[in-house]
């Protein structure tokens, strides 16, 4: 599948390209078009629907190039399952037909891109289908299907409460109206859509003004329907599309000529007319043409109103308006009766009365009734709907003041017998306060001896403190101290025994200086570890970057030297090269004493394969440090206990007892956590957290 999308693309890139060659060369002027068509040389096949339409906006000033490229956007789409970009290429296909007066074609694209986008949820893409419908059969005048289409547009936007696309909404309903000669009707929607847009300023407003201009003309107001095509083309000129432009000076043509100023009319039309054949609005030109004609009418020049009547009846036929043809039959009609040909005007008459029913026939009117009557009843049962809501607010307001009267009064009546209460309690209590006066007074003296008591006690207590700290401050250099001068006695006395046993023979002299010589290691090792304690007593942590699974390892290594007398089974779970930073002497402290600890106590058992399971994770700003074993185990009644300095876990074991001390020591200064547990297994297992901030 892959290889034949690969294919698909390489060679639709290739056509796609050789197809732009025939587009007029202001297709390649734009900088953005040249910037999306080279990424589209480069980019997967997956991603070219989305460039194709990027493309086909800056493309919108050449119709032709731009229908070609949503077509392509349209097939790549469809064939890679891209529904977003297959619905946005089908709109965009049908936007271009509608623009250029191919009604029927867009009709089509905007039907799948309404089917597309409902069965995967794309609701913009919904709502931009269904106005694009409306407004297609607006141009064809179906204006029952227009009906139907908007007002389903306009029920989406006001569940959502999009106040710009309820304007939109509102303004396209009232065109309808507007081409069904229902005038009042189109200026209800039409001042709906005013009064959102200049609340929010929206610049939409302008078309809605010009709107409101045609259907005040419709209404024989040609005065008031002139001053909102003058605000228009006032405020207008840089907001606001070309189109809008177009129908102002459209309106503003028709209402100078009812008021007879004939040569400012004209100029009107043909600016309308200059704007229309620049952006090439073709139903717009077949309107302006129709206008133009009735001032030639008027002035009895029948050639050139002929001439623009044909203009007009050309571009409405291509496009199929059939409310543009009956117009033109109506001043045909005309120019015939001028003329005399009353047979002739005749025949133009009839073409007007079976175009009049084609737009309006028996079944369009039941169309447009049910739908106008549906839309009407779902405004009624909303309008229902909030009534019942008033109506059940307003019962549990009345309900509401009725609970709120009954408990008034009983407030008013508990108040009074309060009240009688209150002065009863008064006397009493006027009793009380000079007892407790007195007792005030008596506490105060109390107070104030307390407070001489305590500060007494504070002082005390400083005193205590500063010489506690010294003590142990004392004591830590005593330690440090005496150790180092034990030490080196110790030394000479391991030197003696060491040469001892090399000399000596006898076997009980022998076993004498062994067990000497044992005694002196041990208690070096017990001075060695309260050297320790002083270090990490007096020690600031500091913060280095080092490999810690290096490490546990090298820990391991020096006690698998120190215990071979049976195999014990290692198994180390950790990431490798792990790198953590924190006090490299303090972690070395608690790993080599938990892990030596754990090789201390193992199960000197042949039948017990031993082994110490070591793991350790670093978990955003904490380093995990668990170590498991199958040894002796640890006393349940000593379990609170093996933290303690000179604490043993088991007497068979050759232990000063400070291992696990030195790591708690530790493990604190870290600011970390230490517990102990068992496993289901009932194996020993050891987990330190610490912190690494």
């Amino acid at each position: 599948m892959a290889r034949s999308l690969q294919v698909f693309d390489i060679i639709s890139k290739r056509l796609f390209l050789v197809l732009l060659l025939f587009v007029p060369t202001c297709l390649f002027s734009n900088n953005k078009a040249d910037s999306l068509l080279n990424k589209l040389n480069t980019v997967p096949v997956n991603e070219q629907p989305s460039i194709l339409m990027d493309l086909f906006v800056s493309k919108l000033d050449n119709l032709d190039s731009a229908l070609l490229i949503a077509n392509r956007a349209s097939d790549l789409a469809k064939k890679l399952g891209d529904s977003l970009n297959y619905v946005r290429a089908e709109y965009a296909i049908a936007y271009v037909n509608k623009n250029a007066g191919n009604f029927q074609e867009a009709l089509i694209h905007y039907q799948a891109a309404l089917k597309s986008a409902r069965i995967n949820g794309i609701r913009d893409r919904e709502k931009a289908s269904l106005n694009g419908l409306a407004l297609t059969y607006y141009s064809i005048s179906k204006f029952d299907l227009a009906l139907r289409y908007h007002f389903e547009s306009l029920k989406l936007r006001e569940e959502e409460g999009d106040k710009e696309a309820i304007a939109i909404a509102c303004n396209n309903i009232g065109l309808v109206y507007y081409q069904l000669n229902d005038y009042n009707k189109a200026l209800i929607y039409f001042e709906r859509s005013k009064q959102i847009e200049e609340e929010e300023e929206f610049s939409s407003v302008y078309g809605t003004y010009t709107n409101m201009g045609l259907t005040y003309i419709g209404l024989g107001r040609y005065q008031d329907a002139l001053s909102y095509f003058n605000r228009t083309i006032e405020n207008c000129s840089e907001q606001c599309s070309e189109l809008i432009l177009v129908e102002a000076y459209l309106g503003k043509g028709i209402c100078l000529q009812y008021f007879k100023d004939i040569e400012k009319a004209k100029t009107s039309y043909l600016t309308a007319l200059q704007i229309a054949r620049k952006n090439d609005f073709r139903i717009k030109r077949a309107s302006i043409y129709n206008n133009l004609a009735t001032i030639y009418i008027d002035m009895e020049e029948f050639s050139k109103a002929t001439d623009y009547l044909d203009s007009s009846h050309n571009i409405a036929v291509e496009a199929r308006t059939p409310r543009m043809v009956q117009n033109n039959y109506r001043e045909y009609a005309k120019i015939s009766f001028a003329q005399k040909k009353y047979k002739e005007a005749y025949q133009y008459q009839v073409l007007y009365d079976s175009v009049s029913n084609e737009i309006l026939n028996e079944v369009i009117a039941k169309n447009l009734l049910q739908i106008q009557v549906d839309f009407e009843e779902r405004e009624n049962l909303e309008i229902i709907e909030l009534q019942n809501k008033e109506i059940n607010r307003r019962t549990t307001l009345l309900f509401l003041a009725v609970v709120i009267s009954v408990l008034t009064a009983l407030v008013v009546i508990l108040l009074y017998r309060n009240n009688n209460v209150r002065k009863r309690v008064n006397r009493r209590l006027r009793k009380a306060n000079d007892t407790i006066e007195e007792q005030n007074r008596k506490l105060v003296d109390l107070n104030s001896e307390l407070e001489e008591r305590v500060k007494e006690r504070t002082e005390e207590l400083r005193a205590s403190n500063a010489a506690l700290i010294k003590s142990n401050h004392e004591l830590d250099n005593f330690i440090y101290k005496t150790s180092h001068d034990i030490r080196g006695p110790l030394a000479t006395l391991q030197g003696i025994c060491n040469i001892a046993l090399m000399d000596i023979k006898d076997t009980m002299s022998v076993d004498y200086f062994q067990k000497l010589s044992k005694t002196a290691s041990k208690l070096n090792r017990i001075l060695s570890k309260l050297l320790i304690v002083n270090q990490i007593n007096n020690s600031l942590p500091t913060k280095e970057d080092f490999d810690f699974s290096q490490l546990v390892i090298d820990i391991v290594d020096e006690n698998k030297i120190g215990y071979i007398k049976k195999e014990i089974n290692v198994l180390i779970k950790g990431e490798e090269h792990l790198h953590v930073t924190s006090d490299p002497e303090l972690l070395k402290i608690i790993v080599s004493n938990i892990i030596n600890n754990a090789f201390k106590f193992h199960d000197p058992s042949e039948k017990v394969s031993s082994f110490i399971e070591i793991s350790f994770i670093k978990n955003d700003n904490q380093l995990v440090f668990e170590v498991v074993d199958n040894g002796l185990g640890i006393n349940d009644s000593i379990s609170d206990q093996i933290f303690d300095i000179f604490s043993k876990t088991s007497e068979i074991q050759d232990s000063a007892g400070m291992g696990l001390y030195l790591v708690k020591l530790a493990v604190d200064k870290l600011e970390g956590e230490i517990e102990v547990t068992k496993t289901e297994q009932s194996h020993t297992k050891f987990r330190m957290t610490i912190s690494l901030i």
